[in-house]
């Protein structure tokens, strides 16, 4: 934000938009005042625009208790958003929800709703652990298929039937895959008889309460006049139907996206969805061009990745750096020369410059472990966000690692802020309805953390104390929870005896992204929405990147690579082989990936030296 005279006594939003005159679009999509479709290029600043947007709308078109619905891809940019917020002054407040689309449509759509409309669902909605979902879908797999099918063969293609054909009754659920058709079917069943939904549940029965009955659409215009969402193209149709419906049911549309990061097609994603949208004579339309965290031939490099020029200006004062490293001895010998050469010059080049502003990333978790092997030989500190990391990255871990940095020090200094933890704490605990139930929540919760704020405490005995403290009885109270139980077993797994964490303490498990003192092995389809002044990729072999599947027709694949590429602010490397394995372990010589020919073909003999 620029400096502004302490006498201005504007609203902070309104002083953080005279940052936006100077962008075209960035202050055509602040004062819009319809519908309105903002395609962001990377690096364009299009959460600062949304943000800063969406705290003017709250201010100046909505008064409670009508609000407004921020729709995300993840949990991750719903916190970043709700971040940004505050600082704009803008806390949490009943009329406002920005969260996944997941916990729209089961907060908002399927909760209240679903039963009255009498939608196919049990009841109450239970949430299926990812471990019961892996026995149901394999018990369906074996009836509808054989049992001697392996699952993880089919998830991918099932998922993304059932999140593209939405209505049943039409011929082209059959006729498109008849035996896919089948098999949802049967797994719907069996889950439901359960007594218990599944993520995508919520998304199309959601979806199928709004297309199908003209009083919920009112219920929620009447509720959520606006409605904004984020990172558009990753989200599919389900969500598509639910916009057009409530669009053309009088809610005020706000949306941003690049159909050129759509990178989730395999789970239903269509960036067509966003393009059609934006293209719709009710619509303004709005495009932001300008770069503003990469170097200017790293932005020439981005749209000789993509394929097509879209025209994207860099506002940085620096070039970047572009270079790519031939390491004939396979992706062990790539791995090796990252960690003893491109690192180490990559921190040279800067003094101020931290291990933990460079990035490692890489296709599949097979990658990520060589790498972690690699980075570990080196004695280098390192956070991993990959199937392989020591736990997963869900909402409650990410919460828990905040807790634990609170109680490592950072209560000294409120970073993070307590209350902000204890809202998070009273957002997990929804079945708790009265102000003395959600009282002694924040109670028993706050007694944990302030019995635990040792810096060198051993994360096995944390996890115990917040598990016997808080986190048990949440278990227990909340359905909704029941998917976090497995989420928090695995950290404890991992800080017990013989664990990955076995010797870490809760400050070493506070904040396991974006630490200074760490580097970050990160998949390229996590790497969406980040930034480091260092990104390296590795395994640019044709056969890897793309895949063999995929070879010389691969938009998506393509569209993965842009996506890691401009995650870089001052340089990009990448590491190659000329050679392969390919999944079913045969040795392929096919030469360097296309994607990296192409920028050797039109950089000339890259700017690394």
């Amino acid at each position: 934000m620029s400096p502004t005279n302490a006498a201005d006594l504007r609203p902070l939003y309104q002083i953080a938009a005279d940052d936006l005159r100077d962008n075209p679009g960035q202050w055509q999509a602040y004062e819009s005042k319809g519908h309105c479709v903002v395609l962001a290029g990377p690096g364009s600043g299009k959460t600062k625009t949304l943000t800063v947007k969406l705290a003017r709308v709250l201010t100046e078109d909505v008064r409670p208790p009508r609000g407004v619905a921020c729709i995300t891809y993840s949990n991750e940019c719903a916190r970043e958003l709700r971040r940004r917020l505050r600082t704009l002054g803008v806390e949490q407040r009943p009329n406002v929800f920005v969260g996944t689309v997941h916990s729209f449509c089961l907060l908002h759509i399927l909760t209240p709703y679903a039963h009255l409309a009498g939608l196919d669902l049990p009841q109450p909605l239970t949430v299926v652990k990812k471990s019961e979902q892996e026995k149901v879908f394999a018990k369906a797999l074996a009836q509808v298929v054989s049992a001697d099918e392996n699952p993880d063969h089919w998830t991918i293609k099932f998922s993304k039937y059932r999140r593209t054909y939405l209505d049943r009754d039409k011929p082209e659920w059959r006729t498109q895959d008849e035996q896919l058709a089948k098999l949802i079917e049967k797994y719907e069943g069996l889950l439901h008889g359960q007594g218990l939904i599944d993520f995508d549940d919520m998304m199309l029965a959601g979806a199928r309460l709004v297309a199908g009955e003209d009083w919920v659409r009112t219920a929620l215009k009447a509720r959520f006049p606006v409605l904004v969402v984020d990172e558009y193209q990753d989200l599919g149709r389900p969500l598509h139907r639910i916009v057009v419906h409530l669009a053309n049911a009088g809610a005020r549309l706000i949306a941003v996206g690049d159909p050129d990061q759509s990178i989730y097609g395999f789970t239903g994603a269509d960036p067509r969805l966003l393009r059609r949208l934006a293209d719709e004579p009710d619509v303004e339309k709005v495009t932001l061009k300008f770069n503003y965290r990469c170097g200017k031939d790293i932005v020439t490099a981005s749209e000789v990745a993509l394929g097509e020029a879209r025209g994207y200006e860099s506002k940085g004062s620096h070039r970047g750096l572009i270079d790519w490293h031939l390491c004939k001895d396979g992706l062990e010998h790539q791995a090796k020369f990252v960690c003893s050469e491109l690192i180490p010059a990559a921190l040279a080049r800067k003094a101020t410059r931290k291990i933990g502003d460079i990035a490692i990333l890489y296709r599949t978790k097979h990658h990520g472990d060589v790498i972690a092997a690699a980075a570990a030989a080196s004695g280098m500190k390192f956070t991993r966000n990959d199937a392989n990391a020591p736990y997963p990255k869900t909402p409650l871990t990410r919460w828990l690692e905040e807790c634990a940095a609170w109680c490592a020090g950072g209560w000294r200094v409120g970073t993070p802020s307590l209350s902000v933890l204890v809202r998070t704490w009273l957002r997990f605990r929804r079945s708790a309805a009265t102000p003395t139930e959600r009282h002694s929540l924040k109670r028993e919760f706050v007694r944990t953390l302030l019995l635990t704020r040792t810096a060198n405490m051993p994360l096995r005995k944390w996890l115990a104390a917040v598990g016997d403290g808080f986190l048990s009885s949440a278990f227990e109270a909340e359905p909704n929870l029941r998917e976090e139980v497995e989420s928090f077993e695995a950290i404890v797994k991992a800080a017990g005896t013989g664990g990955p964490l076995e010797s870490t303490t809760i400050e070493g498990f506070a904040g396991q992204v974006g630490r200074p003192d760490h580097l970050n092995l990160i998949t390229m389809h996590s790497s969406k929405g980040l930034e480091f002044e260092v990104v390296i990729m590795i395994g640019l072999d044709q056969g890897d990147l793309p895949t063999e599947q995929y070879k010389g027709r691969a938009p998506e694949s393509r569209r993965l690579f842009y996506v890691g590429l401009t995650r870089a602010k001052d340089e990009f490397h990448m590491t190659y082989s000329g050679w392969c394995v390919t999944q079913k372990g045969v040795k392929r010589g096919w030469g360097a990936s296309e994607y990296l020919l192409e920028l050797q073909s039109k950089l000339g003999s890259g700017n690394g030296g």
